[in-house]
């Protein structure tokens, strides 16, 4: 049970939550487990920067941070991950490609960014020149009147973007077909220094109970984002929760390319959350 006992008496954990459709199973229930706790709304962007500085206890973060921050632990058997289609990370093109020289990037994006990178300058051979937004881009952008080739949309707004482009690249889709690999977009992050033997009991029955509930979810949701309830659903059952085997082969691939990028450290040791013990599994070339 939550909180563990031999704590504080009044007990405030301070978790910070992306708002994306596909990551909402795994705090739908959160409040109503742990009442007490205190849920902070952001970008993955931002609630990466307030992890990595201890303004956060946990927080739903890009893997990207993780493999960049080798301090932070990361809760078992829980991940925000997809196979084949993403839906929630698109490049938008009015060119193939190949052709693209320029692209306007979401300024919230943190592993969509970096993977794009990955598929520009490892699977195509291309180096567009990539400029980060000013703020978050929105369904309404004007796409067309702005002097781009192509704009990568993030989270919910991917889904809800109407202007007709003649390409429409989903990043989780290409990752599978380059790699045969699910790719890892978020998992629950922790900062250093933070035990709790039931931490990671809380998380992952927030995730069971969430997953039970997915048509809930979608019903209360659909209206929220201009889609019908059966394509929530579709996204929803089609998000991988888990984090195994596959997924920790996905993790290394990235890591691989982001090293070869120099995004990452050559070597890192994933640190798994187990209240006041880790579980390391190492990444990459130790030294």
């Amino acid at each position: 049970m939550y909180p563990p006992e031999n704590v504080d008496e009044s007990p405030l954990l301070r978790v910070g939550i992306q708002t994306s459709l596909n990551t909402k199973p795994l705090y739908w229930r959160l409040k109503e487990i742990a009442p007490d706790m205190e849920l902070k709304e952001g970008t993955s962007r931002d609630l990466s920067n307030l992890l990595t500085k201890g303004e956060l206890d946990v927080a739903l973060v890009p893997l990207l941070t993780i493999l960049r921050n080798p301090d932070l632990s990361v809760i078992p058997k829980i991940s925000v991950t997809s196979r084949g289609l993403a839906r929630n990370s698109i490049l938008f093109s009015k060119v193939a490609p190949a052709d693209i020289k320029t692209v306007l990037v979401d300024r919230s994006s943190v592993d969509s960014s970096a993977l794009l990178r990955a598929l520009f300058n490892i699977r195509w051979s291309t180096q567009p020149v990539e400029v980060l937004s000013s703020k978050p881009l929105m369904p309404d952008y004007p796409f067309m009147s702005m002097n781009y080739d192509a704009f990568l949309v993030i989270g919910d707004s991917a889904m809800q973007v109407r202007t007709e482009f003649p390409y429409k690249i989903d990043l989780g889709e290409q990752w599978q077909q380059w790699t045969n690999l699910p790719f890892v977009f978020s998992v629950w992050g922790m900062k250093a220094g933070l035990e709790g033997p039931a931490l990671e009991e809380l998380f992952l029955q927030a995730k069971e109970e969430g997953i039970g509930v997915i048509s809930e979810i979608a019903k209360k949701e659909h209206g929220r984002l201009g889609l019908n309830e059966h394509a929530c659903l579709d996204i929803l059952y089609s998000t991988i929760y888990d984090l195994g085997e596959e997924e920790l082969k996905g993790i290394e691939r990235f890591h691989f390319f982001m090293e070869e990028l120099r995004i990452c450290e050559p070597y890192m040791e994933l640190k798994f959350y187990g209240g006041d013990q880790f579980q390391i599994h190492p990444i990459g070339k130790k030294p």
